[in-house]
């Protein structure tokens, strides 16, 4: 009897700790990607580790899928948070577009393309629009708008600041609303005929030289902006485009 009850304490003592080890990282799935509930009591090389297993283990339930992650519970270094893209980005096949850590929003796909002195302000103060913007949609704002998703054919999107699609760009878009040029637009995809900034209208041109790699780059981010004072210019962001602004 007393053996059977001393292996029962051994078997308890195991599941709490299995629990404890598993509660570590809790994975909410939200409307537009996925909450990381994170413990503060336990070593960030434990819970690395239990991000991996977990989603290692549930590869076919995320499927390939690209995703905005919430980080909750502890306080991270960006060295930390890296490590956390990394660990999930390596056991699926999900890809983590942004990061939201206490309230602030940082851009992982373009973090390489935009340059950091630039990179840093972007979303001071933007407007952020979850989701899509559909055909017949207006959506405006007296700073820089932030779009996780594309603009729809027949869309319109009209910002005092910056416009950045996470996304495709096929409807409208104005930055700088009404005359400011130092403004720029970025986005993945450009399929729109034309985009205004500061008041000024064109279809944007594209230098030769980077025509052909961006056309062979389907991931490519590409930045809008005015040049020569009523021209726009259409590069890779990894050209530096954006420092001819500033």
């Amino acid at each position: 009897m007393v053996k059977l009850q001393t292996l029962l304490q051994i078997l308890q003592e195991r599941i709490n700790i299995g629990v404890i080890m598993r509660s570590s990282v809790i994975i909410k799935s939200t409307k537009y990607g996925i909450l990381i509930m994170l413990d503060e009591n336990v070593s960030f090389e434990e819970l690395v580790k239990d991000i991996c297993t977990k989603f290692a283990e549930s590869r076919k339930f995320w499927g390939d899928s690209k995703m905005i992650i919430s980080l909750e519970g502890r306080d991270l270094t960006p060295e930390e948070t890296q490590c956390i893209v990394d660990a999930i980005e390596l056991n699926s096949d999900v890809k983590i577009i942004l990061i939201e850590d206490r309230n602030v929003i940082r851009d992982i796909r373009m973090k390489d393309k935009i340059d950091k002195y630039f990179h840093d302000d972007i979303y001071v103060n933007a407007k952020v629009i979850k989701g899509s913007i559909k055909k017949n949609s207006k959506i405006t704002s007296d700073s820089s708008i932030v779009i996780l998703g594309d603009v729809k054919k027949g869309a319109k999107v009209e910002a005092a600041g910056n416009i950045i699609v996470i996304g495709t760009l096929e409807g409208e878009a104005y930055a700088g609303y009404p005359e400011d040029k130092t403004m720029y637009v970025v986005a993945q995809e450009f399929l729109s005929d034309v985009v205004t900034i500061g008041g000024i209208t064109r279809k944007p041109e594209m230098h030769k030289k980077w025509s052909l790699r961006a056309s062979n780059r389907e991931t490519e981010p590409l930045g809008v902006i005015v040049w020569n004072n009523n021209e726009l210019l259409i590069e890779p962001l990894k050209s530096g485009i954006l420092k001819h602004i500033k």
